[in-house]
């Protein structure tokens, strides 16, 4: 019997799910989320698959529960132990304003208080050396106080180098364990052993912040598939676009934090791939947000200086921008009489007005609904009938405060997320030196195929790639995904005293480090592929780029090539090069990668005969246009469709504008192309 994978990624209104047999895509589908309990709507998408529990050899899963628990502020009570004098670290932050111009603009929060934080007398020197002795004198009778007055279940240990040398870090984790046993403890040289002191105390922080609750969610979704007779592997995806066992992400929950974009962007990335499409901008559009990242020769840009909730996190994820614009996003005129949409979602409970279940806030799917985009009778594969009459009355509500009408209201609201998206897509494109029109589309997510083409014409792209089965492609990318760790410690010194001997000696600790975790995992080490890089910079820099060094320490090019190939570097990446500047490293990282056996999935054949084509009236440009509606299911490799058209499927509604027309490719890919004038 073939090897039967499952993939459940969980977003904010709908659960998607994809059943592989083998390297073929068997069953898709999708369930609406159940946002106070999400493993109900894990366990409900399993039972929708009409497999048994038990046939099911890997379950991968992506969820929002670690990226809503910092957007919302609910994560865990949480204590910060840092050095002396480093308690401010946090409430400083760096003084870089994210609104240049906004008078009244105030930083982030921390997600932990300043009556939370602990001071421990330790000094420990950036080369590891130990400068003065740690003394905890008090701590652990200020921890209990603290414990027993605010519920705290989570602590956070930042020390001054701890990255260099965390003996200082792992004498407090002991203590306080002793003391504490059900308080989680998370410990900077564990989750980001690396420099700078805010950026460090900020992820730790982060990861102790939201473990609890990854951990309790992990735990319970855990119990109730062993009690449902699975006994498979199971897996959960990272915001590195990597998997790893459940049990593996528990202790740095952090690591989930936009798993399922990430998820999407895999699934996107290896699909463009087999179409011959090596640059492409993801843009996946679901319930609640829209995520947009920026792929360069089949390779997502890594990024490791992130903030979400305008806070840093400094782990390696997959650089993508995410904006409050979904299909639940709700439309509202504010104060000044402007109408805006999101970042509140109507999420799954209630949802959209047209979802009848009691929502009454006009959102993004009430006006494509509105707009005769997507018809009542057909939304989620006909499971669920829109009720237009509510979406109507939704929108006059908000209609009547700008003098529009319900139709007029909805256009408006459409274009209005149209421009949202298109700035995103200018953020990881035009504003990092990237031409757009260089690039092709590559739009999912339930809605992401109604806006894709309008998007491209915004942005003077001439070609949209939307997949097959586009509604489910994170959980789709759940199953290509391959198990993956980052690794990275701090060693400043000039890069030519780089030798190849120290590069070796420096990757062998990583690779050490990475053999123990992928033999934990159960995965032979020889069946690891370790991806080597350096963070590196001219002397004087405050950031430094993140080059790939493989050549280096296989003895392919001799390390002294290592400076001329870092002035090549900076010159391709900011267009220019001071040769005669010292150059240093930083870090040293290492990525290991245990690739899926699936690194593409197929579908079954495309059909060899079309099928139906009706046509029904559709409000656009400010007036009413004929419009026809097809049936994806039965279009034909090589059928070509002209705009303005609606090409309707079980999981998301492809719209194809007057100038474009859509072609089915060999791989039943659509191919979106503006028509030349």
């Amino acid at each position: 019997m073939a090897e039967v994978r499952v993939g459940v990624e969980v977003g904010g209104t709908f659960t998607d799910w994809v059943v592989a047999e083998g390297d073929r895509v068997v069953r898709i589908g999708k369930v609406l989320s159940t946002p106070p309990r999400p493993e109900s709507g894990v366990l409900r998408a399993l039972q929708e698959t009409g497999i048994p529990t038990s046939d099911v050899t890997v379950l991968v899963h992506g969820s929002t529960i670690a990226t809503n628990v910092v957007l919302e502020r609910k994560g865990a009570p949480t204590i910060l132990v840092t050095t002396q004098g480093f308690r401010d670290v946090l409430g400083i932050q760096r003084q870089a304003k994210q609104r240049l111009f906004d008078l009244f603009y105030r930083q982030p929060e921390p997600l932990v208080s300043r009556d939370r934080i602990l001071e421990v007398e330790e000094k420990v020197g950036p080369d590891g050396s130990v400068r003065r002795p740690l003394r905890m004198d008090g701590l652990l009778d200020a921890l209990d106080a603290l414990i027993r007055r605010h519920g705290v279940t989570s602590l956070a240990v930042c020390l001054l180098h701890a990255y260099a040398n965390p003996a200082h870090e792992r004498s407090v984790e002991a203590a306080i364990a002793a003391r504490f046993p059900d308080v989680h403890i998370s410990l900077s040289s564990d989750v980001l052993p690396q420099l700078r002191e805010y950026e460090r105390t900020s992820t730790v922080v982060m990861s102790a912040y939201t473990r609890p609750a990854v951990d309790r969610y992990l735990g319970e979704l855990e119990r109730q598939l062993e009690a449902s007779g699975f006994s498979g592997h199971f897996n959960v995806i990272q915001a590195n676009g990597g998997t790893v066992p459940a049990h593996g992400i528990r202790r740095h929950a952090v690591k989930m934090i936009l798993s399922g974009p990430a998820a999407g962007v895999i699934g996107a990335t290896a699909v463009a791939s087999d179409a011959g499409i090596g640059n492409i901008i993801t843009y996946d559009m679901g319930g609640t947000s829209s995520d947009v990242c920026l792929v360069n020769d089949g390779e997502p840009k890594i990024t490791t200086d992130y903030k979400i909730g305008g806070l840093p996190l400094a782990l390696p994820m997959i650089d993508i921008a995410t904006v409050g614009a979904g299909g639940g996003s709700i439309a509202s005129v504010d104060a000044g009489g402007i109408m805006k949409v999101g970042p509140a979602s109507a999420g799954a409970d209630p949802g959209p007005a047209c979802y009848g279940r009691g929502g009454t806030e006009f959102t993004v799917t009430d006006a494509n609904a509105l707009l005769g985009l997507i018809r009542p009778h057909m939304f989620f594969g006909g499971k669920l009938r829109l009720d237009l009459d509510a979406a109507r009355t939704a929108a006059e509500r908000v209609g009547a405060r700008l003098g529009m009408s319900a139709l007029q209201t909805a256009e408006g609201v459409r274009q209005l997320v149209n421009f949202t998206m298109a700035q995103a897509m200018r953020l990881v494109s035009v504003e990092r030196g990237h031409d757009p029109r260089d690039y092709t589309i590559i739009t999912y997510g339930g809605g992401g195929p109604l806006h894709g083409a309008q998007l491209a014409e915004e942005l003077g792209c001439d070609q949209v790639l939307v997949p097959r089965n586009p509604g489910v492609m994170s959980a789709l990318g759940l199953l290509i995904a391959g198990t993956q760790q980052d690794f990275a410690t701090t060693r400043i010194l000039p890069a030519a005293e780089a030798t190849r001997p120290l590069l070796l000696e420096m990757f062998a600790a990583l690779e050490g480090r990475a053999r123990t975790e992928f033999e934990g995992y159960g995965i032979a080490w020889p069946a690891v592929a370790c991806d080597h890089f350096l963070d590196i910079r001219y002397v004087g820099q405050a950031y430094e780029l993140t080059m790939p060094v493989g050549e280096f320490v296989s003895g392919r090019s001799p390390a002294d090539r290592l400076v001329p190939k870092f002035h090549e570097f900076h010159r391709r990446r900011y267009g220019h090069a001071s040769s005669r500047e010292g150059v240093e490293i930083v870090n040293f990282r290492l990525t290991a990668v245990h690739r899926s056996s699936l690194q593409r999935l197929a579908h079954a054949p495309a059909p060899e005969a079309g099928g139906r084509v009706e046509t029904a009236d559709v409000y656009l440009a400010g007036g009413s246009r004929r419009c026809s509606f097809h049936d994806r299911g039965v279009l034909m490799t090589g059928s070509s469709v002209e705009g303005p058209a609606v090409i309707e499927e079980a999981t998301a509604t492809t719209f194809i504008p007057d100038g474009w027309a859509g072609t089915v490719d060999g791989a039943g890919n659509l191919i979106l192309r503006r028509r030349q004038a």
